[in-house]
């Protein structure tokens, strides 16, 4: 059975951009990590003929149309690694993009997964100033293992030992995933039974090789075969995206594959047809190596220049990692050590994905600080330098609870959409002093659906905060669909806090604080016209993923509300309401309160535009927070994007109306 999923019908981005609302770093961030977007592919080539480790970053094409970056070496560590310059815009490329040499110049071959589609944009330039031409679109047939697969990752690599490169391209397979063929938003969907044992099946992915009888700027590809491992085809748990190189053998070729979960793959002695069976890539101790994330995009390089190739790895928290040849062990098979994150001089703000912002002012200098949860499950600290009217973010840190820094993770049974998404954390933060000793203390939720106080232990900046506690109702913790960021609102100014989120139902809610960890007399929020508070017509995992925010944004004194979408979302529920029935993306929205404080009750939403184009901002989810970012008095928005930046949307350029 095919399982239609809801990507399928997902408007790829398509504008409008807000890269020049960015927020940066100060001048004195002369170090960060190197970013792609959200789920990064990575490879390296001398782009400009001049010897460098030049670092391509491509990502997912429904976020920011798939655009392609470049960093160029600029210079050595003194560990041998590159020093990375400013990151560049490769215009006209776009989707998952991996390089091939052609004698004096290198053609990029792009994957996009949301379209099936490989094509190769040719270098028309040189050696010294590549350009690439209208992309060549690659008739791919195939003797699929499944039917229904996904292209993930291509690279054109000579397995053959020829000199003439074959076609390579790794895929995934959805469909014996979802249980009963249903996927986490449909009708009658379950995905654990009562012992929390998944009742669906494993993520597939598979590697085929297609013979190219053509040139590399214009392919002729033959019928494709998969490349099998022992008895059977090569498979591995989703998203397999291969990367080779001589790490056994300098007379072959070795495949190393990342797939969905946070490991890689290493099957020595590739041929065009076949490769031994992959074992797990290993640390120095024979443990398995394990990734910081999920979606894991490797490439293999010799990137610490000690002539021993190194695997550079991108994922879905558009991070990318050098994992360290560290040389053989006694069987001589290479083994390997996670250095972390790679860095450059000039760094972008990277949130990870996903990321979703609250706002305060934790040292009392006047300038709002940012904490950010994101889909990997943090909770980033971000300093704000000045000056205030245009505000920049010193380096970010982690934020610690108990003394451990916070990391939230589904495991095997956590999140609603099943096992592979053990990594993911999906951490919400809002901000309010909930226990009354005077310091801003962090509430949250996340992809359990849990809800969380974390105790700000005061004393330091960044802040340190407790270990967590989990917040309760009716005598149990409270669970509510995931990826809420709630809100903390002091209705009346009695000094009464009330915590608002959405119910295990989806829908709007009200409960009163009683103590630390105890919620009492839960209300439901409704309409003007009597109906109750919801985001959407969905079910199941498709309920949530909104991000609230209650402000006083008139400042008059009344508590309105701001939530922020994902693209499937219906404000109010139904087939044609906004962003799902309008824009097809993750969109921000107006609920004025016409109730008043003490008995609020919303009007009809009302969507934000900016510049008079209505938000529209990619799929997964955007996050709002009202703040005057830029000491004018007046509330603005900073958001998280879904890309991992965070933009200011000040308030002079926002507007907000009926959905069109």
């Amino acid at each position: 059975m095919n399982v239609k999923r809801w990507e399928d019908d997902a408007v790829v981005w398509n504008g409008p951009a807000y890269f020049g609302q960015r927020i940066g770093y100060a001048p004195s961030v002369t170090r960060g990590h190197v970013s792609g977007r959200i789920i990064t592919c990575v490879d390296v080539v001398d782009w400009d003929g001049d010897g460098g480790r030049d670092l391509i970053l491509s990502s997912w094409d429904a976020c920011y149309d798939g655009q392609v970056y470049l960093r160029e070496e600029i210079g050595t560590n003194p560990d041998g690694t590159p020093v990375l310059g400013p990151e560049r815009l490769v215009e006209g490329v776009r989707g998952y993009v991996t390089a091939v040499r052609d004698g004096d110049v290198f053609h990029l071959v792009s994957t996009s997964r949301m379209r099936r589609t490989v094509d190769i944009y040719p270098n028309i330039g040189t050696r010294r100033a590549p350009r690439f031409g209208a992309p060549v679109r690659l008739e791919l047939d195939a003797d699929w293992v499944r039917g229904n697969e996904f292209y993930h990752v291509a690279r054109f690599v000579d397995l053959d030992g020829d000199g003439e490169p074959e076609l390579v391209v790794g895929t995934d397979f959805w469909d014996d995933y979802w249980p009963n063929g249903l996927e986490w938003n449909d009708h009658g969907y379950r995905g654990y039974d009562a012992a929390e044992r998944w009742l669906g099946g494993p993520l597939r992915a598979y590697l085929y090789r297609f013979r190219n009888t053509g040139t590399l700027a214009d392919p002729k590809l033959e019928k494709g075969t998969h490349i099998t491992a022992g008895d059977g085809p090569l498979e591995v748990y989703g998203q397999l995206a291969p990367a080779f190189g001589r790490l056994t053998d300098s007379a072959r070729l070795d495949l190393v594959c990342g797939e969905f979960w946070n490991i890689l793959h290493l099957g020595a002695g590739c041929t065009d047809r076949s490769v031994a069976t992959p074992a797990l890539v290993e640390t120095p101790d024979g443990t398995p190596l394990s990734l910081d994330h999920c979606i894991n995009i490797p490439c293999i390089t010799d990137w610490n220049g000690d002539g021993r190739p190194d695997i550079l790895v991108g994922a879905e928290d558009g991070y990318v990692s050098f994992i360290r040849n560290a040389g053989t062990d006694a069987d001589g098979t290479p083994v390997f050590v996670n250095e972390g994150r790679i860095e450059t001089t000039e760094p972008v703000v990277h949130a990870s994905v996903l990321p979703a912002p609250a706002a305060h002012d934790f040292n009392g200098n006047g300038l709002a600080d940012l904490v950010v949860g994101n889909s990997t499950g943090e909770l980033l600290f971000y300093p704000n330098l000045g000056p205030k009217h245009a505000p920049r973010l010193g380096r970010e840190v982690k934020l610690t609870s108990g003394g451990a820094e916070i990391r939230v993770r589904a495991g095997l049974t956590g999140s609603i959409q099943g096992p592979s998404e053990k990594m993911f954390g999906y951490t919400c933060p809002t901000i309010a002093d909930w226990d009354g000793d005077g310091l801003p203390d962090i509430l949250m939720s996340d992809i359990h659906g849990r809800h969380v106080f974390l105790r700000n232990e005061g004393g330091t900046w960044p802040p340190a905060f407790g270990e967590e506690q989990l917040l309760t109702y009716g005598g149990a913790p409270l669970k509510t669909v995931w990826r809420v960021r709630p809100a903390a609102v002091d209705w009346l100014g009695s000094g009464r806090l009330h915590y608002v989120t959405l119910d295990d139902e989806g829908r709007l809610c009200d409960f009163e604080r009683e103590s630390d960890t105890v919620l009492v007399n839960k209300r439901l929020l409704s309409f003007k016209n009597g109906d109750v508070v919801r985001f959407t017509n969905d079910v199941g995992g498709g309920r949530g993923r909104v991000k609230l925010c209650l402000c006083d944004w008139f400042g008059t004194g009344t508590y309105h509300l701001i939530v922020g979408t994902h693209a499937r979302a219906s404000v109010p529920p139904g087939p044609k309401s906004p962003p799902r029935g309008t824009t097809g993306q993750a969109g921000i929205f107006l609920l004025e309160n016409t109730g008043g404080n003490a008995q609020p009750v919303f009007a009809e939403p009302q969507a934000f535009s900016f510049d008079g184009e209505t938000i529209a901002m990619g799929m997964h989810a955007c996050s709002p927070e009202a703040v005057d970012w830029t000491g004018t008095g007046e509330l603005g928005l900073v958001v998280g994007v879904e890309d991992g930046s965070l933009v200011w949307l000040e308030r002079n350029r926002l507007s907000w109306g009926k959905p069109e």
